[in-house]
């Protein structure tokens, strides 16, 4: 986090350059995406709910998750339906996955994910879903073994990723720790004048549909990387100024 003095309410854009892959790249249009499924499980829930999940640098992998129910009249979603081989067909064996319950929240352990596209193994998948007035979703594994990716952040505190009613509607997220980054606030509020106040940000990807960003961990990006923060406010007499500071903490 880093502290920072402003005047006025802002606009903030960052912008950060890591490895080759990313340079220059332009993200996936993740809107367009065709939202199809070839074959789909007797849903023993009244309404089952939807999201797509992409993988690889180019979000070319796309795996879709559905919540069911054990019985009709559970009260909570304890079935997930995961696409572990991405090919459309979510009654392959293996990716009917039952629930663990602890109080309102239920965990889907996955494991591993082999992306078909990119050969890429991915480990510790695990969704958990809270219920409640605000049910919210998250998801999170270690990408290639290695980088902890966490998906579902909403630019305020919760609810996070909301699954669907059907697959046309449903979020995509983009948990990934390769291809083009972007930055996405946490609790942006106006900047008192005259007073320092703090800025903090999320690096990762940014998914389709509300609260779908997904985060890397506060050590993926190397300290002596610079990140960049623009604010850009009118003044008193009306003209646009833009000031410029780094963002020098990790949290």
């Amino acid at each position: 986090m880093t502290r920072l003095s402003a005047g006025f309410l802002v606009a903030c854009a960052a912008a950060v350059a890591i490895g080759p892959a990313s340079r220059g790249a332009e993200p996936p249009d993740l809107a367009k995406i065709e939202r199809k499924i070839k074959k789909e499980p007797a849903y023993t829930a009244k309404e089952p709910l939807y999201a797509l999940y992409v993988f690889g640098a180019e979000a070319k992998t796309r795996v879709w998750a559905v919540l069911d129910k054990s019985r009709a009249d559970a009260p909570h979603y304890d079935v997930l339906h995961f696409d572990r081989n991405a090919d459309g067909d979510l009654t392959s064996a293996g990716e009917r996955i039952a629930g663990k319950l602890d109080g309102d929240q239920v965990t889907f352990d996955i494991g591993r994910f082999t992306d078909p596209v990119v050969k890429q193994e991915h480990t510790d998948l695990e969704i958990a879903r809270v219920e409640g007035e605000h049910a919210r979703t998250m998801f999170s594994m270690k990408w290639c073994g290695k980088e902890l990716v966490r998906g579902g952040f909403a630019p305020d505190p919760g609810p996070y990723t909301q699954y669907a009613k059907g697959p046309a509607d449903a979020p995509v997220l983009w948990p990934v720790a390769d291809g083009p980054f972007s930055f996405q606030s946490w609790t942006l509020e106006k900047f008192p004048v005259g007073e320092a106040t703090e800025l903090n940000v999320f690096l990762g990807h940014r998914g389709h549909g509300k609260n779908t960003f997904c985060a890397v961990s506060d050590t993926f990006l190397p300290k002596d990387v610079p990140v960049l923060v623009t604010l850009v406010y009118t003044d008193a007499g009306g003209k646009e100024r833009r000031a410029q500071a780094e963002l020098r903490e990790r949290c």
